[in-house]
């Protein structure tokens, strides 16, 4: 979903973006008093997805173990250096989704040009 969502921004209203996607517990509700409260959320995983997405190294998407582990079987990740966060004692490993045609080359590939098939290649994944 978050390759998705990234490319239909980039291709569809050119906006660029990079992302950071974990997986983990936390808390999603309201903070606050009767008479000042914002809808927050909270927890490591949520900082560790500003971490990723803030970091030098993102070209795009960066994620964590926890979303590698559980997306193995539809795509392949490139290991990125290990990055300090908050709510983690350690360094946490974290991993850079490959795009289909660099799971099958392992290089990424540039189109030059056609725009309008490059969309419909994209509608179609």
């Amino acid at each position: 979903a978050t390759l998705a969502i990234q490319s239909a921004l980039d291709l569809q209203l050119n906006v660029d973006t990079r992302t950071g996607a974990t997986f983990g517990k936390v808390y999603c509700g309201v903070m606050g008093g009767i008479h000042r409260h914002e809808f927050s959320i909270l927890g490591p995983s949520v900082n560790l997805a500003a971490r990723l997405m803030g970091n030098e190294a993102n070209r795009g998407i960066l994620v964590d173990e926890a979303v590698r582990r559980n997306a193995t079987r539809r795509f392949e990740f490139r290991s990125q250096s290990p990055v300090k966060a908050k709510g983690y004692a350690d360094l946490v490993p974290i991993f850079e989704p490959l795009s289909a045609i660099e799971r099958r080359w392992k290089r990424p590939i540039a189109f030059v040009g056609r725009k309008s098939e490059v969309r419909k290649l994209f509608s179609l994944a």
